[in-house]
């Protein structure tokens, strides 16, 4: 594959027309992005309008390079610009947000034309392969700025043709003014019109947008930049504290407290052991939750660090597979522990989201598992491992976090925390309305903050979500009013 560092081939650049009409079609469409990115988010509240004029810009440096890409590459800009954009049309957060920007970021260097097999290294340099093209495009720009001219000849002609139109219609518009009142009245007013000073704020908007914009415009440019690689370095393994030797000894002293803490599970969590005085079955469920989730975490980086010492020793492969076995084992004792306490105490948003957490740690050490036992290498669990919580993630951003603890304590024998409830989002207020017999603004009313419901000025401040809420508590006042009746 030819790549070419600057925005065509050199055969069309062989042509300045051409490249003259390329350069107009990317002012004109810098400018209409900005003037698109100033009607989504000037004054107004981030909503439908920000994936609009993402997906905008998407499109635009689309069809700029829609020649060169094959059709693999054409669709692939296309649905992960949408994909990108999703959670953001659900809810602009800070989640769904660094999607969006992660996933454009990957689209844009699909644009440029790097392969699938460099889109993570491509990703990485953007970040400043990004900014320093917007720097050369400013200097080129400047400097082909300061050597324009024009031939004596052409000066010459032009005046010539410009000189006798220009002066004889000054001369009949003075004439004409000075016959026409209302003309001269309108001169007037308009000679003594002041214009509005400029807002720096908006400016400031105006300059971001555009160096948002220019990436996806001049994308084939950064190809070179993205795709480059760095020299090969041969290094030369020495021993280091992981080793045979010491993974031998850690695995045995790792099953043996591991098999420690799994056995007063069995005894204190799945059986009827009694707890000693003064611990309750709280306590102890709400003391090992956290602490037993970092340790499954350690332990899977210990087993990955080990992984290249266990070939060939059987032994320690299968010490090794009983570990992990035991970590699972300690992770869904975790799970089970934050089932317990939060039947006892609750749910809250941290909660649930540590339960999303040990799910994809105790998924990630099965992956493990599964490497070690194929013997295949670390990249193999990274990219897999990788991809569970960028899924994950994403999942999460269509989540209604909020309204899920609201339901889970107002329909559970639970000590009620309507603090809590009530400093959470708009997305509280179906469930408390459904749920608690009570208007959002009686349940809260003890408290400052009230959640409210956000109605959108029009549709760029549309939201997905907050259309749901909005349409679930319309349809329970009508059932109210309905049964009223």
């Amino acid at each position: 594959m030819t790549y070419y560092p600057v925005d065509t081939p050199p055969t069309v650049h062989a042509c300045p027309e051409a490249s003259r009409r390329r350069a107009s079609v990317k002012a004109v469409l810098l400018i209409l992005l900005i003037a698109l990115g100033d009607l989504a988010v000037w004054n107004v509240t981030p909503g439908l309008s920000l994936a609009v004029f993402a997906f905008a810009a998407v499109f635009a440096g689309l069809s700029l390079g829609w020649a060169r890409l094959t059709v693999r590459s054409r669709v692939g800009v296309a649905a992960g610009g949408v994909l990108a954009l999703l959670p953001l049309v659900e809810l602009v957060q800070p989640l769904s947000l660094l999607i969006a920007w992660v996933g454009l970021c990957a689209v844009c260097v699909v644009l440029a034309g790097v392969t699938r097999h460099d889109i993570m290294r491509g990703v990485m340099r953007l970040w400043w392969v990004a900014p320093a093209q917007i720097g050369r495009d400013l200097v080129g720009g400047a400097q082909r700025l300061g050597t324009i001219t024009m031939a004596e000849r052409d000066l010459q002609s032009t005046l010539l043709g410009w000189a006798v139109p220009v002066a004889l219609s000054i001369l009949f518009a003075l004439l004409l003014v000075g016959a026409n009142p209302v003309l001269d009245h309108s001169l007037t007013r308009l000679f003594t019109w002041s214009p509005p000073s400029p807002d720096i704020a908006r400016m400031i908007l105006w300059s971001l947008l555009a160096v948002l914009i220019w990436p996806w415009l001049v994308a084939v440019r950064m190809q070179a930049r993205l795709i480059r690689h760095r020299p090969v370095r041969v290094t030369v393994k020495r021993p280091g504290l992981i080793n045979a030797a010491s993974v031998a000894r850690s695995l045995v002293a790792f099953n043996a407290l591991f098999a420690v803490q799994t056995g007063m599970d069995v005894l204190f969590l799945y059986g009827a052991a009694a707890l000693p005085e003064g611990i309750s079955p709280a306590t102890y469920a709400h003391r090992g939750a956290y602490p037993l989730l970092v340790t499954a975490l350690l332990a899977g980086a210990f087993a990955v660090l080990a992984r290249p010492h266990l070939a060939g020793r059987p032994v320690l492969r299968w010490s090794m597979m009983l570990w992990l076995a035991q970590t699972l084992a300690l992770v869904f004792a975790s799970l089970w522990r934050l089932d317990l306490y939060v039947g006892a105490y609750g749910l809250t948003p941290l909660r649930l989201m540590a339960f999303v957490w040990m799910g994809i740690v105790a998924i990630g050490l099965g992956i493990t598992a599964q490497q070690i036992w194929e013997d295949r290498p670390a990249l193999w669990m990274l990219v897999r491992s990788a991809l569970l919580g960028a899924v994950t993630l994403y999942a999460c951003a269509f989540v209604n976090f909020d309204g899920a603890v609201a339901r889970y304590n107002l329909t559970r024998d639970v000590p009620e925390d309507r603090r809590l409830l009530c400093k959470m989002s708009e997305g509280v207020m179906p469930a408390i309305e459904r749920f608690s017999g009570q208007s959002t603004a009686d349940y809260c009313e003890v408290y400052y903050r009230v959640p409210t419901l956000f109605r959108p000025m029009d549709w760029r401040e549309w939201g997905f979500r907050n259309w749901r809420v909005r349409r679930s508590l319309a349809a329970m006042m009508q059932s109210t009013d309905t049964a009223q009746r």
